[in-house]
């Protein structure tokens, strides 16, 4: 499969990534603007869109003769908080909107920084690829911003041990596939400084920054009492 890494800090690195920032807070200032009938419509277009969008991405895939096991399934981390975001969307759901919080921002932040293209490098691909994990990182905001939703006390270190489950069984299903999603199987090629030695270690070392971030991102609302729920 061709794998394509965009250079960190490049230009063409900084156009997509500015782009979408100026994309996520567009969303966000437009939501809060709208009154809760027009919000729910635009939480409807957000639904459509990300259907059209997996439906689209797998077409592609297929139509270019892309679509393999190894590589095409809906496996990734990202792609895992794609559906999630869509159930979150869709029911409101407490944890499911915790988990998008706390590990499908940390995915898709990430992801944008150090961007790897698993199908090849065309514009298409690279315009997905940004919609998904800029969506990663204006939904969850979007829901917390525009739809008031708030996490729960210590909801950062369930979301974590939640989090466990799904790399227990996507490692279980890269040694069945002979895959590497959500990269447990081979270390992923980007200039990531998160990523410390060979495998596995640097899976150890990718397991307490995701726990360290889950920490960041629940401290803002640790301190202000009011933006958390109780249990």
């Amino acid at each position: 499969m061709n794998h394509y890494v965009l250079p960190p800090f490049s230009e063409e690195w900084l156009l997509w990534n500015i782009g979408t920032l100026s994309f996520i807070i567009s969303l966000i200032f437009i939501g809060r603007k709208l009154n809760p009938l027009n919000q729910k419509k635009m939480i409807k277009g957000f639904i459509v869109v990300m259907v059209l969008e997996y439906i689209g991405i797998q077409s592609y895939y297929v139509y270019h003769d892309l679509w393999t096991v190894q590589d095409s399934l809906p496996f990734h981390l990202c792609r895992l908080m794609w559906f999630n975001a869509l159930f979150v969307l869709t029911t409101r759901n407490q944890l499911g909107f915790e988990m998008l919080l706390f590990i499908g921002m940390v995915g898709g932040f990430h992801s944008l920084l150090t961007p790897e293209f698993t199908h090849g490098e065309s514009l298409y691909l690279k315009f997905d690829y940004f919609l998904v994990h800029g969506g990663l990182v204006a939904i969850p905001l979007y829901c917390v911003w525009v739809l008031g939703m708030r996490p729960r006390r210590f909801s950062w270190i369930k979301s974590f041990l939640y989090f466990q489950t799904l790399v227990f069984i996507v490692a279980v299903l890269d040694f069945v596939l002979g895959a590497n999603y959500m990269y447990l199987a081979e270390k992923p090629n980007v200039n990531n400084p998160l990523l410390i030695g060979p495998w596995p270690y640097y899976i150890l070392g990718l397991q307490l920054a995701t726990l360290l971030h889950t920490l960041i991102i629940y401290l803002p609302f640790y301190f202000k009492k009011s933006f958390l729920l109780d249990e």
